[in-house]
């Protein structure tokens, strides 16, 4: 969905980029059986990263097997398909719908409508298979959009939304009463919709969208002089979010995916963070 939660790819082992890449190749295989070849684009990092976490909490037993890819000749090692992980591809459909919803609403044009209408009965089937999941993205999205109406100032308020509905929705799909994972997904969720506001700065604002820093801080000249302007505070909601991911997966028992996850929460996330600051233009779509 955005590609802010991903490994820094020079620190990760052979073993664990594997790992990492058969998740990967998982998800998006398995929207290709269950939902059709063309809602793979909604394959993320994001995505990725959610899936291996659950696996490794729930203690969920991987298969892999080696399959060819439209994208390429060469067969890959892919995770194969489990209940969790259709679980997860579902919640994927849910969320990859509701932030195209989203970007319609904000004034998005016929690309953003044409990945709608395409998404819209792949969301139906995936709501059908996860209706509580689709009802907490639902409320939280709402939640969201009247924030944005009233043009609402306070980050930690607007973020709560975002935030609420990964942590709730990481513990429905896991039926899981795991505090430490609630606030480690609430966290993520957190620092996703925070980077995303920073990354968003100048297009928002040259399209007149809300953006919850703008809302925050005020006047807007450019992305550089904005971020330069309000560095310490900026730098301040990203570290304290990431450590407080960090305290929170420092309580957690992981097996399989332990060096993988460590290299997304502690490095990842402060990698992702001083891209956002450095940069004097929206990033580009990560490539691992």
């Amino acid at each position: 969905m955005y590609g802010y939660v991903v490994p820094v790819k020079a620190e990760l082992g052979q073993a664990d980029f594997c790992l990492y890449r058969a998740f990967y190749c998982g998800i998006c295989k398995s929207i290709g059986k269950q939902y059709g070849q063309m809602p793979r684009f909604t394959t993320s990092y994001d995505i990725t990263f959610l899936s291996v976490l659950l696996h490794d909490v729930t203690k969920q037993h991987v298969d892999f097997v080696n399959q060819g890819c439209i994208c390429g000749p060469r067969k890959k090692t892919v995770v194969c398909r489990n209940e969790l992980f259709d679980k997860i591809v579902a919640a994927n459909m849910i969320l990859a719908y509701a932030k195209a919803d989203d970007d319609v609403i904000d004034g998005g044009g016929l690309k953003k409508k044409a990945a709608r209408r395409m998404l819209e009965k792949h969301y139906r089937k995936a709501a059908a298979m996860l209706p509580e999941a689709d009802a907490i993205v639902r409320e939280q999205y709402a939640k969201l959009r009247e924030l944005e109406k009233a043009n609402a100032a306070g980050i930690d308020r607007v973020a709560d939304c975002f935030a609420t509905m990964l942590e709730k929705t990481g513990m429905l799909l896991t039926n899981s009463a795991d505090e430490n994972l609630g606030k480690l997904l609430y966290n993520v969720g957190k620092f996703v919709y925070v980077a995303d506001a920073i990354d968003d700065l100048g297009e928002d604002f040259k399209k007149k969208r809300y953006n919850p820093l703008i809302a925050e801080y005020g006047e807007f000249k450019s992305r550089k002089s904005f971020i330069e302007e309000h560095r310490a505070e900026l730098t301040f909601l990203l570290a304290g979010t990431v450590n407080r991911a960090i305290e929170c997966f420092n309580k957690m028992v992981f097996t399989e995916a332990s060096d993988l996850l460590r290299n997304i929460i502690y490095k990842g996330l402060r990698s992702k963070c001083e891209e956002l600051l450095a940069s004097e233009k929206k990033l580009p779509p990560p490539k691992i």
